[in-house]
């Protein structure tokens, strides 16, 4: 398969996991979610949005406004990246991008959902022409949302980490934002290249600043297999600190795309802001095969699921 095709799937996978994980993203109540589950044909994803499945334990109904298969606000902020490079010859245009993000995001914008405290802050200072980051200081998992489309945009061009610490800090001006998406970058980069799975964790890990390392490394050597279990070691919200390692730990445990999604989801929290990276990740992998691979059925389930392929396939130069 061209690595072309692998960007192109790498990004769908991201697209489907998100808006796979809507319906029950922030329950953090994990038998709940397995109740739920078992109602649900035995199947995590894409469970329709419903008001009660949140009451009466941890959780956060944060979705009221969006509809089944739509992104969240994650998958939201990855598609108008996508859409923005599209737009701009496939190069990061960052004044042009803010523009675009508070019409998107802002008041009487474009998107009818959930604004996270990244999006506000980053709002806020775009409105007050602070541009030089746009970002707040935010350790959370928003900070990874857009990398893979601009980390397949700049490919290996010398840009490229500049420009994926530049999408970072325009919402989340932090440094561990900024290390957690360089290990995310490294990760992806290392896959759609053709290195194993298993090595590449490794070498993400290996490679992380020193500050993070430690956290990775304890979730790919842990002896708890169980993700949704070891969700009680990481922890299940959404700070990179936590959603990073518990994502590397579901990416070593589990075989296959759907696995991998599904586990996610039953790990509760925020799931959402795990789905980029896990999707992205095994996307690449595993691309659309029968067996391990983006099933048909859920790609199906997505708003607007062709054209979205075709802008998948259009930023990844995959004709």
């Amino acid at each position: 398969m061209s690595q072309h095709a692998v960007k192109a799937h790498s990004l769908l996978g991201a697209f489907v996991a998100d808006a796979a994980s809507l319906g029950l993203h922030w329950l953090y109540d994990v038998e709940r979610i397995h109740h739920v589950t078992q109602e649900q044909h035995d199947s995590a994803a894409f469970v329709p949005l419903t008001p009660s499945y949140f009451e009466g334990v941890p959780a956060y109904f944060a979705h009221a406004n969006r509809q089944d298969g739509q992104f969240t606000q994650y998958g939201e902020n990855l598609h108008l990246a996508l859409q923005h490079l599209l737009a701009h010859d496939k190069h990061l245009k960052m004044e042009e991008f803010q523009q675009a993000f508070a019409a998107h995001f802002g008041a009487g914008g474009t998107y009818n959902g959930y604004i996270d405290r990244p999006t506000r802050g980053t709002l806020e200072n775009i409105a007050n022409e602070k541009l030089t980051p746009s970002g707040v200081d935010d350790d959370q998992l928003p900070a990874l949302s857009k990398i893979p489309a601009v980390l397949f945009a700049y490919d290996q061009s010398d840009q490229m980490q500049d420009q994926v610490e530049a999408i970072i800090r325009s919402t989340n001006n932090n440094e561990e934002s900024v290390a957690y998406g360089f290990v995310f970058a490294d990760l992806l980069d290392r896959v759609v290249n053709g290195e194993e799975l298993q090595d590449a964790l490794a070498a993400a890990a290996d490679g992380a600043h020193p500050d993070i390392q430690g956290k990775l490394k304890a979730a790919l050597g842990a002896t708890e297999t169980d993700s949704v279990s070891y969700g009680e070691t990481t922890g299940r919200a959404c700070h990179l600190e936590i959603g990073v390692p518990l994502s590397f730990h579901i990416l070593k445990n589990t075989a296959s795309y759907r696995d991998a999604v599904e586990t996610n989801i039953l790990a509760g929290g925020d799931s959402a802001g795990r789905s980029i990276l896990i999707g992205a990740v095994l996307g690449a992998i595993h691309g659309l095969d029968a067996d391990k691979g983006i099933p048909l059925s859920w790609i199906l389930k997505v708003q607007n699921n062709a054209h979205l392929w075709q802008e998948c396939c259009e930023l990844a130069g995959h004709s």
